[in-house]
């Protein structure tokens, strides 16, 4: 079990100015669309609060606390945020954080809790097989040793290898990704120092040609909106499933305990999720659970402007230094969330998934 971990927090008294917490409002993707909603200022970029109050993604004592919640509920992995090597051009975040600089941090207070650290590879612009190469190299290469590492397949003697989430693989070709991941292409990593468990986003059905020819190791799902892709609609996670046993590929099925970014995309409210004081959550879990998928992610433990997170939230006092006080959504208590997935898990790691159709 993984769950999606962002590092692009910051606070004045750590960062020297806001990182995220002072989200945008970001303008609609659609030109005629964006003219007629013009960008207003965002007053609170977030529909709940942190427990632990706005936060600093480098900050020792955040970091510890929250890898301690983190094995306390299950969770194997944080899957890290990723925005690009510290000499890249450009950054994927759109509000220009590198996260990089609080990778190794983080990776040290998860193997201090037992927990592993994987990589979310964002998107950025200009992504090509050789830029992924380099940012491999790097990665594998700056924080190898600190990587959570598994078999590149669900079954059969596979070496373990770093994991390498990778959004928005669609961005690229099945060419461009075999060229990179497939054994003999032209700028391959298989069985170089720098290979890795590569696993793809899958939106769409006919992605699954993209992960299959571009010989991924697996494939996840992302969205906690429930039905927006095909990939994140659960009735469709058993013939996923299904067709991943077949070619021995590993699949994680994305689970979300709602979703809410009316603060930072007011004109997103038809992907919102109610969280349904649990339930909403309790299902997504369940379901993937018993899909017959080799592993579940989870979006997210702490991507507060989407309001996917399930690390502990409380409304906060008024004076407490954050605008809109009474306008913040709550859990029933703090680790709600945290609770449904220790629960939960439980019990997906004492059912084995069926074997790989070799």
């Amino acid at each position: 079990v993984h769950a999606f971990y962002y590092l692009w927090y910051g606070v004045p008294a750590v960062d020297g100015k806001w990182l995220h917490w002072d989200h945008k409002v970001l303008p609609h993707w659609d030109r005629a669309r964006r003219r007629r909603r013009p960008r207003r200022a965002a007053t609170a970029p977030r529909r709940f609060y942190p427990a632990l109050g706005p936060y600093s993604s480098r900050s020792a004592d955040t970091l510890d606390t929250h890898f301690a919640q983190m094995a306390a509920a299950g969770i194997d992995a944080a899957v890290l945020s990723w925005t690009g090597r510290p000499d890249a051009a450009a950054v994927s975040d759109t509000q220009g954080v590198v996260t990089d600089n609080a990778v190794a941090a983080a990776a040290a207070a998860a193997r201090a809790h037992g927990v592993g650290a994987a990589i979310h590879l964002e998107p950025y612009e200009g992504r090509h097989p050789t830029s992924v190469r380099r940012d491999l190299e790097y990665l594998v290469g700056a924080y190898g040793d600190a990587l959570h590492r598994m078999p590149r397949r669900p079954c059969g003697d596979e070496p373990a290898l770093p994991v390498v989430y990778v959004y928005d693989a669609y961005h690229n070709t099945k060419e461009d990704w075999a060229e990179l991941l497939c054994p003999g292409g032209a700028r391959s990593i298989r069985g170089t120092a720098h290979d890795v468990v590569a696993i793809a986003t899958l939106l769409d059905a006919r992605e699954r040609a993209l992960v299959d020819e571009g010989c991924f190791d697996g494939f996840y799902t992302y969205f906690a909106t429930e039905g927006f892709t095909f990939g994140s609609t659960a009735r469709n996670w058993a013939q996923l499933a299904t067709w991943a046993r077949e070619r021995n590929l590993h699949f994680s099925p994305s689970v979300g305990p709602g979703y809410n970014d009316t603060r930072v995309r007011p004109w997103n409210r038809a992907a919102t999720r109610d969280r349904a004081d649990g339930r909403y959550y309790a299902k997504m879990l369940r379901s993937a659970a018993t899909s017959g998928a080799d592993m579940i992610s989870i979006t997210s433990f702490n991507e507060w402007g989407e309001g996917t997170q399930i690390e502990p939230a409380a409304r906060p006092e008024r004076g407490a230094g954050t605008p809109a006080v009474d306008s913040h959504l709550a859990y029933e208590y703090p680790d709600m969330y945290l609770d449904i997935t220790r629960k939960v898990v439980a019990r997906f790691k004492h059912t084995r998934p069926p074997e790989a159709e070799l």
